[in-house]
């Protein structure tokens, strides 16, 4: 005899089934993160939806209205990975430390999901209230430090653009395996195409300076937290 479940609650499909993941709207939309975390939502089609899941895209639209459904669940199950900030006014510095390398990892899980609104038009009604909660208490958090509005809004305006910035520019190249550092400052070979001209620093630091990712972010943190303090 089966068991009746409670008002409100419907029977789901078992998440995976005879050893394969089921397919449903839920499933798709994590696929399509994963590839335009990627290679970025621009890039991702319905075909390339249905050759990662291993079925046929009729099957895909079995579950799915169109892409703008799967692009919006795509971007709502994203954004609603991302914690609220846990943050202490009364230890203010070691806080925006942590909040920074901790969204610093979790950006990098999906880095270029962070262009989605340069590539897609979202549904606004797929954006999930932490979307909302999240800036609303790290502004809260700063004003708590004791920065006005105004100078609260400059450093968090500041603070997402070097953050995103960064995973984009440097992490999101490291992580797919190109050799950052052979790149930094310039490409060796672009100096050894000009031996003509005169590029001392350049050259020594080249040879001399070991390009390290890690130590630059803790100098942008640093940067932000001096920031915060010049306001003060």
């Amino acid at each position: 005899m089966s068991q009746s479940l409670p008002p409100g609650r419907r029977r789901r499909s078992p998440v995976h089934r005879a050893g394969r993941a089921t397919l449903n709207a839920e499933s798709i939309a994590a696929a399509m993160l994963e590839l335009a975390g990627r290679s970025g939502f621009a890039a991702v089609t319905m075909q390339d939806l249905a050759a990662h899941l291993g079925v046929t895209v009729r099957a895909v639209y079995r579950h799915v209205r169109d892409r703008q459904e799967v692009v919006d669940r795509a971007v709502e199950l994203w954004l609603s990975g991302w914690p609220g900030p846990d943050l202490d006014p009364g230890e203010w510095r070691t806080s925006l430390r942590d909040f920074c390398h901790l969204h610093r990892a979790i950006g990098r899980r999906h880095p270029r999901a962070l262009l989605v609104s340069l590539e897609e038009q979202i549904g606004d009604a797929r954006i999930p209230a932490q979307r909302l909660t999240a800036p609303e208490a790290f502004l809260e958090f700063l004003t708590a430090v004791g920065l006005d509005l105004g100078d609260a809004l400059l450093v968090h305006g500041n603070l997402m653009v070097r953050l995103y910035g960064f995973i984009l520019f440097v992490d999101y190249r490291a992580d797919a395996g190109a050799p950052v550092a052979e790149q930094y400052p310039v490409p060796e070979v672009w100096l050894d195409h000009h031996p003509e001209l005169d590029l001392p620093l350049l050259r020594r630091a080249r040879a001399e300076v070991r390009f390290d990712a890690d130590a630059l972010f803790d100098d942008l943190v640093a940067d932000v937290i001096h920031a915060v303090e010049r306001h003060l």
